[in-house]
């Protein structure tokens, strides 16, 4: 596998972001949302420049392949310590180990930020990120079922959670 590496995410980035984010809306129970996004509610959702709520472009071999970040879970101050994090590549780039090896670069950022908590919300027919999440040490936590519907079917939402280490 070719070295993966991280860049912090520019304005100029979310075009890319748009597309990737677009292939998964249109064409699969990877994402929730029904319809592509605009550039604005990509920029109100994606803190680019953010010294605490990280976002990155991932990068193989020098091909930008993917993008991942943190959001804010809830809007409660209570939860400033949990964050929502949020990775996704272009189809073609997945099974490679491209995503683990970005999770290994993200979360000691995420850490270093003084969250302690990280949380990630899955569609239960999304097996690839399963499978990536549980890789990477987290575990579920909630599975809430038939929560949201798309292309004609209820689905379910998991939950995965991991804990900074003491």
């Amino acid at each position: 596998m070719k070295a993966i590496e991280l860049a912090e995410m520019r304005e100029s980035d979310l075009d890319f972001v748009k597309e990737i984010y677009d292939h998964y809306i249109l064409h699969s129970t990877a994402v929730f949302y029904i319809h592509p996004l605009t550039l604005d509610e990509l920029r109100s959702n994606i803190q680019i420049g953010d010294n605490r709520y990280k976002a990155f472009t991932i990068h193989s071999g020098g091909e930008m392949c993917g993008f991942c970040y943190i959001s804010k879970f809830k809007p409660k101050e209570a939860f400033d310590v949990t964050v929502e994090i949020t990775v996704y590549l272009k189809p073609e780039f997945g099974g490679k180990g491209i995503g683990y090896a970005a999770m290994q670069l993200f979360e000691p950022e995420i850490w270093r930020a003084g969250f302690h908590n990280i949380v990630a919300l899955i569609t239960g027919e999304n097996t690839a990120s399963i499978r990536l999440f549980e890789k990477c040490g987290y575990a579920k936590c909630a599975q809430i079922e038939q929560v949201a519907k798309k292309f004609d079917r209820l689905l379910d939402l998991l939950i995965y959670q991991k804990l900074r280490e003491a």
